[in-house]
């Protein structure tokens, strides 16, 4: 459901503790070689690769605001680059082809919710913030686990939808549940 899962929710009268917001991507001209892996920036939530055609692929921060735009704003291009010039100040040099911004959920704490729904046969997966092609793999499995017991894997327990309702917010990076920030 990609950034629209609370919109998918409301169909079954479910309000979710998810917003959606968009974040941007860029891809610079072709260069050399330059980076040979994937190069993640935490002070400035910054990530950057080389792709095969030899264009920089880079993004960082969502927009500070709810929207399904699908196109970013630009203080964000602004406050993207300037954390790649932190990071990395050979890219000032590095035109900036093309851009685009896609939808993402986002739940209040930043972590994931696999769980069932309130509603018998319905399953949440969602709200990855900005980690979850990276997890694939790991949610897949422990979500397939969950439709096949009907119970959390071990590894998914505290990715339980009721963690909102009772107060049992993760705080993996220790920034609170602001969504922002995550």
């Amino acid at each position: 459901m990609a950034g629209n899962t609370s919109r998918v929710a409301s169909l079954a009268s479910l309000r979710l503790p998810i917003e959606s917001h968009v974040l941007q991507a860029f891809v610079s001209e072709a260069i050399k070689p330059f980076i040979s892996c994937v190069v993640t920036f935490g002070a400035g939530h910054f990530y950057i690769s080389q792709s095969d055609k030899g264009g920089l692929v880079f993004g960082g921060d969502i927009d500070g605001y709810n929207s399904y735009a699908q196109r970013g704003n630009l203080p964000m291009v602004e406050d993207v680059c300037q954390s790649g010039m932190a990071l990395m100040p050979a890219l000032g040099r590095v035109r900036v082809l093309r851009s685009w911004g896609g939808i993402m959920d986002m739940t209040m704490d930043g972590s994931p919710i696999i769980d069932r729904a309130p509603l018998e046969g319905l399953y949440i997966n969602a709200g990855w913030c900005y980690g979850g092609f990276k997890a694939t793999p790991a949610s897949g499995y422990c979500f397939a686990h969950l439709l096949a017991r009907g119970e959390p894997h071990e590894t998914a327990r505290a990715y339980r939808l009721d963690r909102f309702a009772t107060g049992h917010l993760l705080d993996e990076k220790g920034q609170g549940p602001q969504p922002n920030l995550h």
